[in-house]
């Protein structure tokens, strides 16, 4: 099983209670805006040459591991790559937790549930973590290829989410916890490049602190989150560093 950090570190890549879920942005129009009535011996409109989007690489579910397998964590050890099978029976378990908690506000509720990687089916994924039980310090790594624009393009933007849902409360088995999520700068010098810490307040009065950093590279998500270790700047640099290591892998 993948323990207490594991679930907690494939959550948070995972899904996000406001990371990348907004609305798609307006799609540009294909047609052109209805013209002025012209006489019979207007000029036709010159045709615009569309634009090719480029196709991003495909990449297999063995592939994407390959590469996490060679990213090192901060103490230089691979990351441990985990069983394909464990990831899909991980992402229905987190699919389940969603729709059993209850978040307030409730457009967080929605975008929470609705943030969800697409299925293995639809998209290829691999996920590597690290743990140092001598300094606490607990990393996990993401890999998310075959995702459409569209989605890409909400992970890549997620400002105004992170905005509406920088202060939750979530409901669980009739416990309540408080969440908060607040944007840090300096985690990666990719461009595009975004982070983020969610602090989570327990019943027992301590705080639950892990830091998510997601890039979209080469049309492939890349996302990374890290907790415990010496301080909330630590975990930092640490998800930055993650990120930026696949990153270098990826061509």
């Amino acid at each position: 099983m993948l323990g207490t950090f594991g679930a907690l570190a494939l959550l948070a890549i995972t899904v996000s209670a406001c990371g990348g879920t907004g609305a798609p942005p307006a799609a540009e129009s294909s047609a052109a805006p209805p013209a002025t009535a012209q006489t019979s011996t207007a000029a036709p409109a010159p045709t615009a040459t569309p634009t090719p989007t480029p196709t991003a690489k495909a990449y297999t579910s063995g592939e994407l591991a390959a590469i996490v397998g060679q990213v090192r964590d901060d103490a230089d050890r691979r990351l441990s790559v985990l069983p394909s099978g464990d990831i899909a029976a991980a992402l229905e378990e987190t699919k389940a937790m969603i729709s059993s908690i209850n978040v307030e506000p409730a457009e967080c509720q929605e975008l929470a549930a609705a943030s969800t990687v697409p299925s293995v089916e639809d998209a290829t994924m691999a996920i590597g973590m690290s743990t140092d039980a001598a300094t606490g310090a607990m990393a996990a790594l993401s890999l998310v290829a075959g995702l459409d624009q569209t989605a890409l393009a909400q992970v890549s933007d997620p400002s105004g989410q992170l905005a509406k849902c920088s202060s939750m409360t979530m409901t669980a088995s009739g416990i309540t916890v408080a969440v908060t999520i607040t944007p840090v700068e300096g985690a990666s010098g990719l461009p595009g490049a975004i982070a983020y810490r969610t602090d989570t307040a327990l019943p027992d009065g301590s705080t639950q602190s892990i830091v998510r950093a997601q890039v979209v590279h080469h049309g492939m998500l890349i996302t990374s989150v890290a907790a415990g270790g010496d301080s909330g700047a630590d975990a930092v640099r640490r998800a930055g560093a993650l990120l930026d290591s696949a990153a270098a892998q990826v061509q």
